[in-house]
């Protein structure tokens, strides 16, 4: 396999000549990528991308690495030529990915998804990036075997962006993870903090977003306390693995949403029976707690979906609702895609329904949530 130094030598030495190659994705091992991270002087010495949804990235990723996403419609045109890199480049910079505009020139570029990079000819998002990266001349590699593969050799490289506990108030997201985390357990515990400043207020999970309803994470789940404290009795796990903690007790109901944060999954067809769920709890006076692992994804989509079907509103309305409760919201492109269909099923759209000029149906066809295609073409830059 390459060496990622050497690589970048012959690369830059005739950048210029490579912009028109049409240059196939090159893996690295993830034993390379781990010397190279050893040897680096600092998290600018190497560029590492995470290709994965934001759920994942916030689980666990690779220390220092830049969680990437681009709407559908980008990726489209970025496939076709009719978009050009720099402009992938400053759209990743206005979604906090500036380190990506300031060294994807300068130095070495590792892209990594879950575990497909095996196949690094398979267009996805991490090989389409790679491949425009090495034609317009930097020096881009697939991660091979993916993040599981380099989280199972090299755990002590990857981090977590959950906190494992809550700072200190005036601390603001200054996580401190040292003995403690490493005595429970916690795997690749850091001080990171979801690739960015978490406001303050994120921090109160679980965030109450309508009366009885509330948005969080995994380890609230498993807060009995604030589960209590809220008066949750419904919770909504929206995630493949993680169990029910408190399945066994009879105290708490549960629906299991088995949904992976990828942009294969088609989170729509749940919407009913999620809604019909969260009803359920509210009109009963207890609480209903929707998570997936981070808080930030999956269980996002759920509630937005919620919002829009309860109360009425379109897309933009009820995302932004959310988010003003809970700034670090990221639903995956595809899921937002699922919303978009979602809301032209509910006639909240602009556009008009196939019905009559003055149809005002509210059906729902929830049977074709998404497209042929979980890649749904809808471009919410904002959104992304």
């Amino acid at each position: 396999m390459p060496s990622l130094d050497g690589d970048a030598t012959a690369g830059y030495s005739g950048a210029s000549n490579m912009s028109a190659v049409n240059v196939a994705p090159v893996e690295v091992q993830a034993s390379i990528l781990c010397e190279e991270l050893r040897q680096a002087r600092g998290p600018d010495d190497i560029l590492v991308l995470d290709c994965r949804g934001a759920d994942d990235y916030g689980a666990c990723h690779i220390r220092a690495a830049v969680s990437v996403g681009l709407p559908s419609l980008m990726l489209r045109r970025l496939t076709s030529g009719k978009l050009s890199l720099p402009q992938v480049v400053r759209h990743l910079a206005a979604d906090g990915g500036d380190r990506v505009a300031r060294l994807h020139q300068c130095v070495p570029i590792v892209l990594y998804d879950h575990a497909h990079a095996s196949s690094p000819n398979t267009p996805t998002l991490m090989t389409i990036l790679c491949k425009k990266f090495n034609q317009e001349g930097c020096v881009a590699h697939c991660l091979a075997g993916g993040f599981e593969e380099f989280r199972s050799r090299f755990p002590e490289w990857c981090e977590s962006s959950l906190p494992a506990e809550p700072p200190i108030v005036g601390l603001k997201s200054l996580r401190i993870t040292g003995l403690e985390a490493e005595e429970a357990g916690v795997e690749g515990a850091c001080d990171s903090s979801l690739g960015r400043d978490t406001p303050l207020d994120d921090l109160g999970f679980p965030v109450e977003i309508l009366p009885h309803l509330y948005l969080g994470n995994a380890q609230n789940s498993g807060d009995r306390d604030a589960l209590n404290r809220h008066k949750i009795r419904y919770i909504i796990n929206v995630t493949p693995n993680l169990p029910n903690v408190f399945d066994e007790c009879g105290s708490f109901k549960y629906m299991k949403i088995p949904i992976a944060d990828h942009w294969s999954q088609n989170l729509a067809s749940f919407f009913p029976k999620a809604i019909q769920f969260i009803d359920e709890a509210r009109e009963s006076g207890v609480g209903v707690l929707v998570h997936c692992l981070a808080g930030i994804s999956r269980s996002v989509t759920i509630t937005v979906a919620y919002l829009m079907y309860k109360e009425k509103l379109n897309l933009e309305q009820a995302y932004e609702y959310v988010r003003v409760k809970k700034a670090n919201i990221a639903p995956n492109f595809n899921f937002m895609g699922q919303l978009q269909d979602f809301q032209q099923q509910l006639n909240l759209s602009p556009h008009k329904c196939q019905c009559v000029d003055t149809c005002r149906c509210r059906h729902m066809h929830f049977l074709t949530p998404a497209r042929t295609s979980p890649d749904s073409g809808i471009e919410f830059d904002r959104f992304s």
